[in-house]
């Protein structure tokens, strides 16, 4: 466990961002009188993401690798911490519930207003659960596509041409 320990130090940053998201939400209104704007809200929160695991491969490639690392290495370090990320995933909707204990009910009633859903549909598809088992399905995906392309750019490049002595 000591080769990741910087893995599941930057999961726990990840957690800690996204409750400082969740408190934004709250705090700008994204799960009350601006709720119509709370998909987007929450789709924005792919940029810390991106900077989250960017700081996380790359702390790794400093720190453990010694400034050379592979794309092989950097996979698995953000596979890694994907994993844990998606362990702590359930911390982000059980917390926004606790400070915004009515935000599916104002989602479900908007959806139906807006037209969006039906009632029902509504209902089974805007609820604490459903959010939890999405987090446990879209985290491992987004988790994959951000550390496959920004291991792309933090590995070492070795170059195997020499200067010219002449």
């Amino acid at each position: 466990m000591k080769n990741l320990t910087i893995e599941i130090k930057w999961a726990l940053i990840y957690t800690l961002m996204s409750i400082t998201w969740a408190l934004l939400g709250k705090l700008f209104g994204f799960y009350t009188e601006h709720i119509a704007y709370n998909p987007l809200f929450n789709t924005l929160i792919i940029l810390p993401s991106v900077i989250v695991y960017t700081l996380a491969i790359r702390e790794k490639k400093l720190r453990f690798y010694n400034g050379q690392m592979t794309y092989r290495q950097g996979m698995i370090s953000g596979l890694f911490l994907t994993l844990f990320v998606t362990i702590l995933g359930p911390v982000y909707p059980w917390f926004t519930q606790l400070i915004s204990p009515d935000l599916f009910e104002r989602s479900i009633a908007f959806a139906v207003s807006s037209g969006a859903m039906t009632a029902d549909e509504a209902s089974r598809q805007l609820n604490l659960k459903t959010f939890i088992v999405q987090g446990f399905l879209a985290g491992p995906v987004f988790g994959t596509i951000y550390t496959a392309i920004i291991a792309a750019f933090l590995r070492s490049r070795h170059h195997g041409f020499v200067k010219n002595q002449g």
